[in-house]
């Protein structure tokens, strides 16, 4: 008998094949095709474990709050950018603060899709 497939396991194939693509993109200096090989290379394996994901509850309100959290990584970044600078040691210069407000909501959407597609399922209620 053949074992049952794991849940978790990412697809190989279309992954291997995503960065092959990726790997010729970069080597012929396509930015379009690289950047859609990277997009897909992030997208494929998310919404497969979205779509086959054992959903149970709170797993929307744990994502939401994944998601808020990852929006704020691009505020830290923004305000770490400016730290090179002597004036802005002292008090925070907002210049790069206010670059890294555009990429706040797609961080948001990174961050919830990354843990629901991501996270360990909770353990089953007759495992406790």
């Amino acid at each position: 008998m053949s074992a049952p497939e794991d849940e978790q396991k990412p697809l190989w194939p279309p992954l291997v094949l995503t960065l092959g693509v990726l790997f010729i993109a970069t080597e012929t200096r396509n930015p379009t095709l690289a950047l859609t090989a990277l997009c897909a290379l992030v997208l494929l394996p998310t919404a497969w474990r979205l779509m086959t994901r054992r959903w149970v509850r709170g797993d929307v309100l744990r994502g939401l709050a994944a998601g808020y959290l990852a929006s704020h990584v691009p505020l830290l970044l923004g305000a770490c950018s400016t730290l090179n600078r002597p004036e802005c040691r002292i008090r925070l210069c907002l210049d790069g603060v206010l670059a890294a407000v555009p990429f706040i909501p797609w961080a948001g959407l990174l961050g919830s899709l990354l843990y629901w597609a991501w996270a360990a399922p909770p353990p089953d209620p007759r495992d406790r």
